[in-house]
């Protein structure tokens, strides 16, 4: 099973936060930031990192398969 744990790092003063990402999972673990607009609550905010996360898994994944083809 994967955790996922999400940090808020940094306000910027365009109205973004900056989150890192750590995923750590039997194959291994990973670490990334994502900027997000601020969302207006800490839950929102995570929602949307997390949101943004499995988007971005989902495009890693596309790649993979296609680069196993």
């Amino acid at each position: 099973m994967t955790k996922a744990e999400v940090t808020e790092i940094e306000q910027q003063l365009d109205g973004r936060l900056l989150f890192r990402v750590r995923l750590a999972a039997s194959a291994g673990r990973i670490e990334f930031s994502i900027a997000i607009q601020d969302q207006g609550s800490a839950t929102l905010n995570e929602k949307a990192v997390l949101r943004s996360t499995l988007g971005l898994a989902s495009e890693l994944a596309e790649s993979a398969r296609l680069g196993l083809e």
